[in-house]
């Protein structure tokens, strides 16, 4: 089986999170955000958009204090960790989004997950894959789409795949930044 082409994939996800954040920020004008992110599982063509606000932020924090004894360096890690975001995944209760991303979807995920499929091929593919993603947010970035929406001083932006480190993530993405 041949890998997908990355550029028409990225041409699409940059598409589709375009619309996707101009249709968020226009229904949350009064909420401000102290990140966005790209959570991705890349092994089944998944990419959710998140943002995320310190006060949000701070109802999580007492959750997870009060029922899990989160320390400090805990909550901070607890901070950047896109499964736990108000708005995680966001765009996939878009319906352009399922129109515009299901056949690219899955055909990542036939790719990446055929009987065939070596380990790794599919790793150097993964990590193609988000090098894309990285692409695809720091265009964002440059678009000017993210102003749309109030920002937090100090606000972040990251990719991660799922079970990620967030330092790999980072180093990841300025990597890309640095070659873009």
């Amino acid at each position: 089986m041949q890998a997908p082409d990355l550029l028409p994939i990225e041409e699409q996800l940059f598409a589709l999170s375009m619309e996707s954040i101009r249709l968020f920020a226009e229904a949350h004008q009064d909420e401000s955000f102290y990140g966005f992110g790209i959570d991705c599982n890349a092994e089944m063509g998944i990419f959710l958009l998140c943002f995320n606000s310190e006060a949000a932020f701070a109802g999580t924090a007492r959750e997870y204090v009060d029922r899990f004894n989160y320390d400090a360096a805990r909550l901070a890690q607890l901070k950047t960790n896109f499964g736990d975001w108000k708005y995680q995944g966001f765009n996939q209760d878009q319906p352009h989004w399922d129109a515009g991303w299901g056949a690219f979807q899955e055909a990542i995920e036939a790719y990446l997950t055929d009987d065939a499929m070596e380990v790794e091929p599919a790793n150097l593919y993964i990590e193609r894959l988000m090098r894309c993603a990285c692409r695809v947010l720091v265009r964002i970035e440059r678009s000017g789409i993210l102003e749309r929406t109030r920002m937090d001083p100090g606000f972040t932006t990251l990719v991660m795949d799922h079970d990620q480190d967030h330092q790999e993530a980072t180093v990841r993405l300025n990597t890309v930044r640095a070659e873009s």
